[in-house]
């Protein structure tokens, strides 16, 4: 039985910001994402990160990428990257990035942008005794995943957010079988992986393995953009690193990112068109979003 997401929900999941805490009280981001080909996703999820209160989100990209997303956001820490044949991030220096955060209380971000070099990248990443707080898959990364290039076992706070497509990829069978039973979908996925799936879509779910589906009633057509699988990662990512220290958990940044996306989302139709709102668009109803939520 599905649980439908409401605001009051999503209002307790939030993280709290107390007068007298400081960044490192919320966490921190990585986010291994773009290529000399998808720059932009970069540059979404970086900002949805931070636009969700993480306390430091680092971008870790070729430095063209770089580049470009601080142009945009300086707010974001810069972790350069030599680049790769594929124009993706070098491997070697993924794994240099793992040595770095060690020490460090991080939530992983992996995919959005990444191209051919996802496999190695997310591999060098991730794997044995990997150093994450928590993790958040997207995109190229699910594809790594679903194709078995990931050999280490995924950090316990782990959340993946595939679309149908990936959905398909992930569990060897087809889009319209997914499509067909969205909560079975949902649910195998979160048992197979052993994490928290977002299975995107109308209607968005959320399962928990072994426990709740929720669905979203929020979020339309609009959405249907490239792009904005990249904002509601970063959101996602956030919330998580804003969370942890707090006793939140992957379930709780699931539920709030998910119809913080959608409603914002909404708001944004709303003001405009479906037609021609963009995923950056939304940056600014969400922050509206979050002061309501606040009071």
């Amino acid at each position: 039985m599905q649980r439908e997401i409401t605001r009051e929900m999503v209002k307790a999941r939030l993280p709290r910001r107390e007068a007298d805490t400081n960044k490192g009280s919320f966490g921190s981001v990585l986010a291994a994402a773009g290529s000399m080909a998808y720059r932009g996703a970069a540059a979404l999820c970086a900002e949805g990160a931070l636009r969700a209160g993480a306390g430091l989100v680092y971008l870790a990209s070729v430095e063209p990428v770089v580049q470009m997303v601080l142009s945009r956001t300086p707010e974001c820490c810069a972790c350069g990257c030599r680049t790769a044949a594929n124009g993706g991030i070098h491997p070697q220096d993924a794994a240099a990035l793992r040595s770095w955060f060690a020490e460090k209380n991080t939530v992983l971000l992996a995919g959005p942008g990444l191209g051919e070099s996802a496999g190695p990248v997310c591999n060098a990443l991730l794997g044995k005794k990997a150093p994450w707080s928590a993790a958040v898959l997207d995109a190229d990364a699910l594809n790594a995943l679903a194709a078995g290039k990931l050999k280490g076992p995924l950090p316990e706070q782990t959340v993946i957010t595939p679309h149908p497509g990936e959905a398909a990829r992930l569990l060897h069978t087809t889009v319209g079988e997914v499509q067909a039973d969205r909560e079975a979908a949902a649910r195998q996925l979160a048992e197979n992986y052993h994490c928290i799936a977002v299975l995107k879509g109308s209607g968005t779910l959320i399962a928990v393995p072994g426990g709740e589906v929720y669905r979203n009633p929020t979020g339309n057509a609009g959405l249907a953009k490239g792009g904005s699988g990249d904002v509601l990662a970063g959101l996602l990512a956030g919330l998580l690193a804003a969370g942890l220290r707090q006793g939140r958990s992957a379930e709780d940044a699931a539920v709030a990112a998910v119809w913080l996306h959608g409603t914002a989302g909404d708001r944004c139709a709303k003001r405009g068109s479906m037609a021609a709102m963009l995923p950056h668009d939304l940056f600014a109803d969400l922050g509206t979003l979050f002061a309501e939520l606040e009071r």
